[in-house]
């Protein structure tokens, strides 16, 4: 009797649980979302948060996505928080795919995008680009590429950080067009880009949306991904110009924690396919030089997961270069 008693109260729990993650993915969200994000105020991953907080409401029970910034640690603390965090869909982060792959790959983390979290969903993506200053004589990403080589060692270049998605992408864009060139590596992009403005360095390698506001300053001589940015046409890719390059770039990923229930990632899923697809959160995007890019969960684990396929054999080159030296 008192081993049936045990297997009922078992059976009971276990129910139990199914009911309640039931009843959690119907009502969800029952409060504010909070979507923690891993840089400052200002900068592209906040703006996308920003443009998703502004029509959020709509979509999620009218409650309210409400946007917290914790910067520093190249977004790893602040994806450590939401790992931590109750596995309700309450708590999310708004991930840039590819700092966070970069990160846990050159410094020790508490974290992995794989191993603690699932993908909601995929709303925009930040794409590199090559600049010069607009007084600069070279006018090409070939010229750059043929003045650099006749001239090894003397180009200096800023990124926004040596182990951040466009610092890889400037170590690789001087790898694969045989460049010895240095490497200036600053705290963001903005202050990379301020670099280049005041002349010292020779060119950047910076998201394509920082030439919003400084086309009088700036010019992108080509873009390190197969296909023109929407938001600036003009600007070919380094594929047209006929200059070697690596995709790398990062994909804006919402992710929660990895035991939040499937049914709970579903309903947020669906509303933010009607979230990226809302005029007000393109036209704040537009207005931002940023770009609008939806896929559902599924569909940007795979995509995530075949980009970090991609990645690796450039992260074991750099890291051996780096025991190298």
């Amino acid at each position: 009797m008192k081993t049936l008693n045990t297997f009922l109260i078992g059976m009971t729990a276990i129910l139990s649980v199914g009911a309640s993650a039931t009843v959690d993915a119907a009502d969800y969200p029952r409060k504010p979302i909070t979507l923690v994000v891993g840089f400052g105020a200002g900068g592209g991953t906040d703006s996308y948060a920003r443009a998703l907080a502004s029509v959020a409401p709509e979509f999620l029970n009218l409650q309210p996505l409400i946007v917290v910034n914790k910067p520093g640690g190249s977004g790893v603390p602040a994806a450590k928080f939401v790992a931590d965090a109750k596995p309700d869909g309450h708590t999310l982060y708004l991930a840039s795919g590819g700092s966070f792959y970069f990160s846990t790959e050159f410094r020790r983390s508490p974290v992995g995008p794989f191993k603690d979290f699932k993908i909601a969903c995929m709303v925009g993506r930040l794409l590199p680009a090559v600049f010069v200053h607009q007084d600069s004589p070279i006018k090409t990403a070939k010229q750059l590429v043929e003045e650099a080589q006749k001239n090894p060692g003397k180009m200096r270049f800023s990124t926004p950080g040596r182990t951040s998605t466009w610092g890889i992408a400037g170590l690789a864009f001087v790898k694969r067009n045989n460049i010895q060139a240095q490497d200036v590596p600053a705290k963001g992009g903005a202050p990379a880009r301020g670099l280049l403005i005041g002349k010292q360095v020779d060119f950047s390698v910076i998201g394509i949306h920082l030439i919003n506001g400084f086309e009088g300053q700036v010019r992108a001589l080509g873009l390190l991904f197969p296909e023109r940015d929407p938001n600036n046409k003009t600007v070919p890719t380094m594929k047209e110009e006929g200059v070697a390059f690596t995709q790398v770039f990062t994909p804006m990923l919402i992710m929660a924690p990895k035991a939040t229930p499937d049914a709970v990632m579903q309903k947020f899923d669906a509303a933010c396919a009607k979230m990226t697809a809302h005029k007000a959160y393109g036209r704040l995007l537009k207005k931002a030089g940023l770009p609008t890019k939806y896929f559902s969960g599924p569909e940007a684990t795979t995509y995530y997961r075949g980009l970090i396929e991609e990645w690796q054999p450039l992260v074991a080159e750099l890291k051996g270069a780096k025991k190298k030296m």
